[in-house]
């Protein structure tokens, strides 16, 4: 399996579970999503909003597109905070398929800031796009302990489940016929 698989892998994951937690978020009233749940980020609402935010700022250093961000007004922000997930998905999903086994090896330059110091940074792209893709793996998990908490679990959101259930649509692996 190459490197780019693996990323698009990842981000195919990426989107899967945050499908499952908004799905999980539809179940509850707004104050809910926003009251303090001792996590970092305070709440579900802006926990989640930070992993899309991460994402977004991501997407346009790597591509200078513009986001196309939902409002989020009372009364729609899992609907807003659904389609603006959409957009990020969507937008990384056709970068990463623009690029080929060598674009994910360049080192790509990019300036990361530690307070208010800014470094200059240069990494392979393929550590961006792992670091980008993996960033939300420990905040999903505290709003899902969250949701649960709430009443709306949002079940398995780990990758290895991510995986059986994509195996079971189209085998990632198979040698003379039998699934691996």
């Amino acid at each position: 399996m190459t490197t780019l698989r693996v990323i698009t892998s990842l981000y195919d994951y990426h989107r899967w579970a945050n499908e499952r937690l908004l799905d999980a978020a539809d179940r509850l009233n707004e104050r809910e999503l926003s009251r303090d749940a001792g996590i970092p980020f305070g709440n579900v609402q802006d926990n989640m909003l930070h992993i899309l935010g991460s994402q977004v700022s991501w997407i346009m250093r790597l591509t200078r597109k513009q986001p196309e961000l939902a409002k989020l007004e009372p009364g729609n922000v899992v609907s807003g905070m659904r389609q603006s997930f959409g957009w990020a998905h969507d937008t990384f999903a056709s970068y990463i398929d623009s690029l080929t086994d060598e674009d994910i090896e360049r080192v790509t330059p990019f300036i990361e800031f530690e307070g208010n110091s800014p470094h200059n940074l240069a990494q392979p792209l393929w550590e961006v796009l792992l670091s980008v893709g993996s960033h939300g793996i420990s905040h999903r998990s505290e709003v899902a302990t969250v949701l649960t908490r709430l009443g709306a679990d949002p079940e398995q959101i780990d990758y290895s489940e991510y995986a059986w259930r994509h195996a079971l649509r189209e085998p990632l692996l198979t040698q003379k016929g039998i699934r691996q």
